[in-house]
C-alpha cells in the first residue's frame, strides 16, 4: 500500500462566496386622495333672449319679419312685376283718395284747396288779406297789422297794440292752433263777410286750458286792390280738456 507522497501540496480551500449585500427599502405608503366634496347643481342664468318676454316679442316680431325679407328678395328676382304692381298700388290711391275728397294727390297742398281761398270769383286775394293779418296778430306784429287797418273806417279799426297783447303768442302764454275758415258770405254791395276760428291752448297749474276765438271780417275789392273794411272779435269760448 502507498503512501502519498511528501512533497504533494495540500488541496486548495476556497472561501465560501460573500453575498450581495441588498438594501430592505420601506414599503411605500397608499397617497393619501383628499376627500371630494359632492358637486352641487348650480342654476344657469338665463339669457336675455329665453325669458317670457323676449319669446312673445320674437313670436310678435318674427312673422312681419320674414314676410319682409321674402318680399324684399321677390323683388329682387322680380323687378318688372314689382314695378307694376307699384304702380298699380299708387293709381288706386289716387282713384280712391278722388272719390272721397274729390281732389288728386297732385292737387294737394295746391293753392285752389287753400282754406283762405275765399270760395267765389276773385275771392283768392281777399282770403290772402284775411290770413296775413290773423298771422300778423300771432306773431306779434304791431307794424304790419297798423298797415292792414288803414282801409278800415276811423274810429272802427281795433287797436293793434291791445290785441297783441291779448292774444298773440309773442306777448301771452297763448298757442296757436290751425286756422279754420268756417263761413264765407258775399253781400249785394259786394263786399265778402267772412268767419275764421282760430283754436288756442295755455297751460296752466296741473292742466292744458284750451279755447276757440272767432274772429269776423269785411273786406272788399276796390279798383282790383283788396282792402279790409272790418274786423272784430265775436267770441272767446273756453273748451273742456
Amino acid at each position: 500500500m502507498s503512501s502519498p507522497s511528501s512533497t504533494q501540496s495540500p488541496p486548495t480551500q476556497t472561501p465560501p462566496p460573500i453575498p450581495e449585500y441588498k438594501p430592505v427599502l420601506p414599503e411605500p405608503k397608499p397617497a393619501l386622495t383628499p376627500e371630494r366634496k359632492p358637486a352641487r347643481a348650480t342654476p344657469l342664468k338665463r339669457r336675455l333672449g329665453e325669458t317670457l318676454t323676449a319669446r312673445i316679442i320674437k313670436g310678435i316680431l318674427r312673422p312681419p319679419i320674414k314676410v319682409l325679407y321674402y318680399l324684399s328678395t321677390w323683388i329682387k328676382k322680380h323687378k318688372l312685376s314689382s314695378l307694376a304692381i307699384i304702380v298699380l298700388l299708387i293709381a288706386s290711391i289716387g282713384v280712391t283718395n278722388y272719390s272721397l275728397t274729390g281732389q288728386s294727390p297732385v292737387e294737394i297742398g295746391n293753392q285752389q284747396h287753400d282754406p283762405f281761398n275765399f270760395p267765389y270769383n276773385g275771392g283768392k286775394g281777399e282770403g290772402n288779406l284775411v290770413k296775413s293779418w290773423l298771422y300778423a296778430l300771432r306773431d306779434g306784429d304791431v307794424i304790419h297789422l297798423q298797415l292792414l287797418d288803414q282801409t278800415i273806417s276811423q274810429g272802427q279799426a281795433p287797436d293793434p297794440t291791445q290785441l297783441v297783447s291779448q292774444f298773440s303768442q309773442t306777448k301771452t302764454h297763448l298757442k296757436w292752433g290751425e286756422t279754420t275758415v268756417i263761413a264765407v258770405h258775399q253781400q249785394a254791395d259786394t263786399t265778402i263777410v267772412s268767419f275764421v276760428q282760430v283754436p288756442v291752448s295755455a297751460n296752466g297749474p296741473g292742466t292744458t286750458l284750451k279755447g276757440i276765438i272767432l274772429w269776423h271780417f269785411v273786406t272788399a275789392s276796390i279798383n282790383g286792390q283788396d282792402v279790409l273794411l272790418g274786423v272784430d272779435m265775436v267770441s272767446l269760448r273756453g273748451l273742456q280738456s
